[in-house]
């Protein structure tokens, strides 16, 4: 039996009209398309209309098996990519047998695929999935669909170092998420989530590139307004359930999809907040435990999604205190991150947390220096760059290079010098624009 047979086999024993069983999801015209095989209902709509017939959605599903095995892949691959496990996600898209052609469900899987490919450093094949949903957005008058591509076409030239372009794309996905907030096109919390990240990126765009744009904007002020009604995750659940309760009546399929995912983020919300508890309370009992600070412990595990967003801040600050002349204050934010990075180990493995603790590692070499002590910022910075791990990034070792420089040449120890001046070229020369050195 087809799907649309077993539903109105169930629905006539259940003494249901095609009224009753749509009810205020969708109309009797609708159902009776579904039961007629016209129509293939989504599975939200499809575990509604078990619910009604009293019946697991299972009982239904056989037909659909392979929707939702390819459903089920793309949003695995969704995920593997948006933590940074871009050969995972590949794999995962790679393994899927025919993919749809047309569709929101095709728009999914080939924005995934160059999300994935630029992940890679394969910008070409980003760039190619990305013009043919460009040109598809445009030709169907879709701004959502604009808004992704203008979105992820931005980290593309960013990438390509195409400052200019990087600026543009995310500019105009700027203006395209202010015109959709305005027509309830897309989920609100998902907005602000997108937008805030765009505008972070631009702000970072800016402080890359000082004097290069003629009217830049405060875009960490703006983020600021658009989050500001949602500091935590209570706050979000909140929202999410706002949002849904104001469309509840127009739209009740999407009003339950946000409210389930303000119950699932509220639920495991809670887990990491008993684990933080227990981790408090067993600090009393435990020697090693005694000097964690249990505040510091539940704003890591609620926010260690990703490890280098505070990390990386953490390390530029710092760096500009260095560069300003302020080396107290550099010295107490630096301490602040070597604990925060101690912490973050026991949420991800050092493989994550590699780069953040090498460029912490030059920090405190520079502060070494600065107190007075060079042989001991040259101890702490030779290691780094005679045993760099092979996926550390070139700037961080012509950096340490240049540190080395400098602090062998006012020991006047000339041969050091000639040394790593080599090894800085060598670093340089495959570069294809020059990497700032931060002295």
């Amino acid at each position: 039996m087809t799907i649309g047979e077993k539903i109105r086999e169930i629905r006539i024993k259940r003494g249901l009209t095609q009224s009753d069983l749509g009810g205020d999801l969708v109309t009797p015209s609708m159902i009776s398309q579904i039961e007629a095989d016209r129509a293939k209902p989504s599975y939200p709509l499809l575990m509604e209309i078990a619910n009604r017939l009293g019946m697991p959605v299972e009982y239904f599903m056989n037909e659909m098996d392979d929707q939702f095995l390819f459903n089920a892949r793309l949003t695995i691959a969704t995920y593997q990519s948006a933590i940074g496990d871009a050969v995972a996600a590949r794999e995962q898209l790679e393994s899927i047998q025919s993919a749809p052609e047309q569709g929101l469900t095709h728009q999914e899987y080939v924005l995934t695929l160059a999300q994935t490919y630029r992940k890679l450093g394969q910008y070409h094949e980003a760039t190619g999935h990305l013009e043919h949903l460009r040109e598809l957005a445009y030709r169907t008058q879709d701004q959502r669909l604009l808004f992704f591509v203008c979105k992820e076409s931005g980290y593309v030239e960013a990438g390509l170092t195409n400052v200019d372009g990087a600026m543009h794309e995310w500019s105009r996905a700027l203006e395209i998420g202010h015109a959709l907030r305005q027509s309830n096109a897309m989920a609100n919390m998902d907005l602000i989530v997108l937008m805030t990240e765009i505008m972070l990126q631009l702000q970072q765009l800016i402080e890359d590139h000082p004097g290069h744009f003629p009217n830049p904007g405060n875009y960490l002020q703006q983020a600021r307004a658009l989050t500001a009604e949602t500091p935590d995750l209570r706050s979000v659940c909140d929202r999410l359930v706002a949002d849904a309760l104001d469309c509840i009546t127009s739209d009740p399929a999407r009003a339950k999809i946000l409210a389930d995912k303000a119950n699932t983020l509220f639920t495991f919300s809670r887990l990491v907040e008993h684990v933080v508890v227990i981790q408090t309370r067993l600090s009393d009992i435990e020697e090693d435990s005694i000097e964690r600070d249990p505040w510091q412990q539940a704003a890591l595990a609620m926010t260690s999604i990703y490890p280098d967003a505070f990390l990386v801040t953490a390390c530029e600050q710092i760096e500009k205190l260095l560069a300003s002349g302020q080396f107290d204050h550099a010295e107490h934010r630096a301490k602040q991150a070597r604990e925060v990075l101690r912490a973050l180990a026991n949420y991800h493995s050092q493989r994550d947390l590699a780069e953040n603790t090498i460029r912490l590692e030059i920090i405190d070499a520079q502060l070494a220096v600065i107190r007075g002590d060079i042989q001991s910022g040259i101890d702490r910075l030779k290691p780094l760059v005679d045993d760099y791990p092979p996926s550390a990034e070139t700037k961080h070792r012509i950096r340490a290079c240049a540190l080395l420089v400098l602090w062998y040449g006012e020991l006047s120890e000339t041969d050091w010098v000639i040394h790593y001046c080599r090894q800085m070229e060598r670093l340089m020369a495959p570069q294809t624009s020059q990497t700032p050195l931060y002295l």
